[in-house]
């Protein structure tokens, strides 16, 4: 089953849960709740994807928001925590914010964004946004980030790109301690 089937039935579950909770004698909510800037609004968000029954990521966030018109869902608190093919843990990113779309999968983590990739090379990197597209499988930014590795790298770059496994990664006006850049890096 794929991620995009994967999400929207997700997304359907939390719906019938919902509602499944409420009866005729439920009145409206009141006070705060009419304020509030969307639709739908979920607290306490824990969004499992699985393919073939292998845990593929797992999405934390203390509130999401949806809109029927849209099918963006804005995330408050974000923890997102990716797997490989056999369950194994590959990333972890943490962000103020962020925007799932359910249509194209397209993700975006806005706000003191962290990504720890405990790969054998190890790197944190630190920004202010992150784009990640899985049908490209591509990851970037285009704002000042800062990476370290465990070899001792420690740069900024004004923007990078990289494949989702972080084994191509682009950057354009690194700076640091203990670079390696190839030529045309720069």
């Amino acid at each position: 089953m794929s991620t995009r089937r994967l999400s929207l039935l997700a997304c359907i579950g939390v719906g019938i849960a919902l509602l499944g909770a409420c009866d005729e004698s439920t009145a409206p909510p009141t006070g705060e709740y009419e304020s509030l800037p969307a639709d739908q609004v979920v607290m306490g968000v824990d969004y499992l994807f699985t393919s073939e029954g292998v845990r593929r990521a797992q999405l934390f966030s203390d509130t999401a928001y949806m809109f029927e018109d849209s099918a963006a869902t804005h995330l408050r608190g974000v923890k997102l925590e990716m797997y490989d093919n056999e369950g194994a843990l590959t990333s972890t990113l943490t962000a103020d914010r962020g925007e799932y779309d359910v249509d194209t999968q397209k993700t975006v983590a806005r706000g003191n964004v962290v990504l720890v990739i405990p790969d054998p090379d190890g790197r944190t990197i630190w920004t202010e946004e992150l784009h990640y597209d899985p049908v490209t499988k591509r990851v970037w930014s285009d704002v000042h980030s800062r990476m370290l590795m465990n070899s001792g790298q420690d740069m900024t770059v004004e923007r990078f790109t990289a494949d989702d496994q972080f084994r191509n990664v682009q950057t354009i006006g690194a700076s640091g301690t203990g670079l390696r850049i190839p030529v045309g890096n720069r």
